[in-house]
Formats: structure tokens, C-alpha cells, sequence
């Protein structure tokens, strides 16, 4: 989806970096979970910003992510709880390692974003908040996912090749046809006719059918341990909201420019921290709006793209979004 707007230049940040320089029309984007994999931060794990930061994140964790990352077991490394701290720590790696190869990347970057959990990541490396207090909220985040998606059965499917109004229509039959307690919800907007899709799982299933039946390109279920971005998160966003307030007062306004998944709009240096946080709020109940929002931060005039964290999750998504910011997508791997 590639749009014939007008960069919107004048939008970019006028100074970032420690000393006050010009920004450079740079986006970091931060991938979420679903791009872990055993032996990652083999890559990083040497530099010494790494090091320091790993050792601070035993303190917070209570065990090591670095010998979960490396040596898993897979199953260990895919579940929410781990992945969600491996997958943060990860792409701040990611980015100490960025800054050793480019660093006015880094320092001078107009734009940051994350999908999902690499919200929380972006958010921390445009100093809203410090890694410790980050970790926190997403140790919380990661705990309180999965035990919200252990009650009840939940499932999510990944469709390919349809409309959003088509899909959205689905998704209110399916819930028709499941009855009372059915949740059917866009959970992804990941690109042109590209989505995920989550829900109790009589609707999931009954939805991926009805897709193939009108000539999906793909409706596969998703291995997740829960229906993310749905009303059925809501325990654990409340559990999150409160996690949020009660570190409020101590959070910042971004350094960067940040675009939000709640929203698919930014949050500016010089805004609140009140703002973040209520976009943090409805973020696990709510969908994911990465396509749109990758569309904006194009427009915005950004020509230069990073991918900082494991995998090419999101590189993937920009070639269906927009082919010539996908050749200007480099991936910093971690």
C-alpha cells in the first residue's frame, strides 16, 4: 500500500540526540513476539552495553534471559513470560549494536515504533522510561498474557488476501454463530490485506473456514498461547494499567518521536507521559494498527528504516506495505 501523499517533513522532530543536532529522517523499528529464537543475542551478547545490561536484568527477572536466549529450550524461549523479556532486551541490543556500526542512527533517529511488545521497547529507547522500570512492566506484561490466555480457549489466525471490511464482516458472523461469551476481533493490522485475527476458539475456527471459503490466500492458526489484542486480555491490561500509574510519575517525554499501535499516531517530545500511557492502556485489548502506521511514518518523510531486533518479522511486513521503503529497510541482528 503504497500512498501518494506529500511528505510531511516539516513534521520530523527539530533536535534530537545529546547534543541538540538535526535529525535525520531515520525510523528504528522493533519487532514483537513471534521473532525469537534460540541462539539469539549471540550477536550482541559481547559488547559491553550488553553486558551491563544484561546484568541488570537479573535483578529484575529473577533468572537469566541470556541462557534462555541462547540455549532455550524453544519450547522454554516461546513461552509469553520469557519471550516477552527476551524480545525487549533483545532489541535494545540491537541497538547498542547499531550505534557501533552507525551511530547518528541511533542518536539522530526522528522516529521509533514496535509491534506490540516492541512498543514497550521503542518507548524505553526514546527514554521514556528506564530499562529497569521497562523490564518491569514487561515481566508484568509477559505474566499476566499468559495466565489471562489460560482461561478459557483462545486461538488466533493469521488471513492473507482479503478486505478489511470483508474480514471484519466474519468476524461479527462468527461470533453470531459461536453465541454468548464469543470473541472475534481484528487483532493485527500488519499490512495490505494482511491481519491476525483473535478470539475464543469455536469463533476462530469457524472464521478461518468461512475465509478459505472465500478465497483466502491464507488463514493458518497462529501458535499462540492466547488471542492477543482482543477483549479477552482485559485481566491482564487491568493488571498492566495498574502498573502503569503507579509508574507514571517517574516516566519522560520521549527524546524521539514514537508511534503508537493503539492509535497509529505519534506521541512527540514535549508531550506528556499521560498521553503513553493511555495508549498503553488499551493496547492489549486493542488492535495492533502497524500498516497504517508504517504508512504514516512514510509520509511523515522518513527514508531510512531499521530493523533492531531478531529476525526480518517487520522487513517482511514493509515489502507488502511498501516496496521502495522496504529497500531502504536495513535489519540490525541481534
Amino acid at each position: 500500500m503504497k500512498s501518494d501523499k506529500k511528505p510531511k517533513s516539516d513534521a520530523l522532530p527539530t533536535k534530537v540526540g545529546p547534543q541538540g543536532e538535526a535529525p535525520l529522517p531515520i525510523a528504528l523499528l522493533f519487532p514483537g513476539q513471534g521473532a525469537q529464537y534460540v541462539k539469539m543475542m549471540d550477536g550482541a551478547k559481547s559488547l559491553p552495553a550488553v553486558q551491563d545490561m544484561l546484568s541488570k536484568t537479573k535483578d529484575v527477572l529473577s533468572y537469566d534471559i541470556l541462557e534462555i536466549c541462547l540455549n532455550g529450550p524453544e519450547e522454554k524461549l516461546e513461552e509469553t513470560r520469557y519471550c516477552q523479556p527476551a524480545m525487549f532486551i533483545g532489541g535494545l541490543a540491537g541497538i547498542e549494536k547499531l550505534r557501533g556500526e552507525r551511530p547518528e542512527a541511533v542518536e539522530r533517529c526522528s522516529i521509533m515504533a514496535g509491534l506490540s511488545l516492541g512498543e514497550y521497547t521503542a518507548l524505553c529507547a526514546a527514554g521514556v522510561f528506564s530499562l529497569e522500570d521497562g523490564l518491569q512492566l514487561v515481566k508484568l506484561r509477559g505474566e499476566a498474557m499468559q495466565e489471562a490466555a489460560a482461561v478459557g480457549e483462545q486461538s488466533m489466525v493469521s488471513v492473507t488476501g482479503l478486505e478489511k471490511a470483508a474480514l471484519q464482516e466474519f468476524c461479527s458472523q462468527a461470533i453470531t454463530h459461536e453465541g454468548s461469551g464469543a470473541v472475534c476481533q481484528i487483532a493485527n493490522e500488519l499490512f495490505a490485506k494482511g491481519f491476525a485475527v483473535g478470539g475464543t476458539r469455536k469463533a476462530i475456527e469457524w472464521l478461518k473456514t468461512a475465509a478459505e471459503k472465500a478465497g483466502a490466500l491464507q488463514a493458518k492458526i497462529l501458535k499462540t498461547s492466547g488471542a492477543f489484542h482482543t477483549p479477552l486480555m482485559q485481566p491482564a491490561q487491568d493488571k498492566l494499567s495498574a502498573a502503569l500509574e503507579e509508574m507514571l510519575p517517574r516516566m519522560k517525554s520521549p527524546l524521539h518521536t514514537v508511534w503508537m499501535n493503539a492509535s497509529a499516531m505519534p506521541v512527540r517530545p514535549g508531550c506528556e507521559p499521560r498521553e503513553i500511557v493511555d495508549l498503553l492502556q488499551k493496547q492489549l485489548t486493542n488492535p495492533v494498527l502497524w500498516e497504517p502506521s508504517m504508512v504514516e511514518l512514510i509520509q511523515e518523510g522518513v527514508t531510512d528504516f531499521y530493523e533492531v531486533g531478531p529476525m526480518k518479522q517487520i522487513k517482511a511486513m514493509m515489502k507488502r506495505i511498501d516496496p521502495e521503503a522496504w529497500k531502504k529497510t536495513t535489519h540490525v541482528e541481534v
